[in-house]
């Protein structure tokens, strides 16, 4: 029986340190996209996560379409909070993005922080 208790308390310890490291803090916003807010005493850092299954890798647009979502969802989260945002600098956003070329997925992470005003 000690050696059951034993088993099944190291079972539970894995399945939390597993859970506990997982990124399950992120919040969905369209069938796109996803986003992660980190709040700072100046404001919070936002990060988006987006996808969309297109034929033609167009790093451009999926780049622009990752940037508006960004802004979008930064002014959705003040506004929640009654709160307003300084403008977003385009340049203190990085921006990544790639594309899955077997299941045709194009998808970018956008991070940066977003400032009260």
């Amino acid at each position: 029986m000690k050696a059951i208790t034993a088993i099944f308390a190291a079972l539970v310890g894995t399945a939390l340190v597993v859970t506990g490291c997982a990124p399950t803090d992120f919040v969905p916003y369209d069938p796109n996209t996803r986003y992660r807010v980190d709040d700072s005493s100046s404001g919070f850092a936002l990060t988006v996560d987006y996808s969309r299954r297109v034929f033609i890798f167009e790093p451009e647009a999926v780049r622009e379409a990752c940037r508006n979502a960004f802004a979008t969802i930064a002014q959705d989260v003040a506004a929640k909070r009654g709160r307003r945002i300084r403008p977003i600098e385009e340049q203190q956003i990085a921006v990544r993005i790639g594309r899955n070329e077997h299941s045709n997925v194009s998808f970018c992470t956008a991070t940066g922080p977003v400032a009260w005003q």
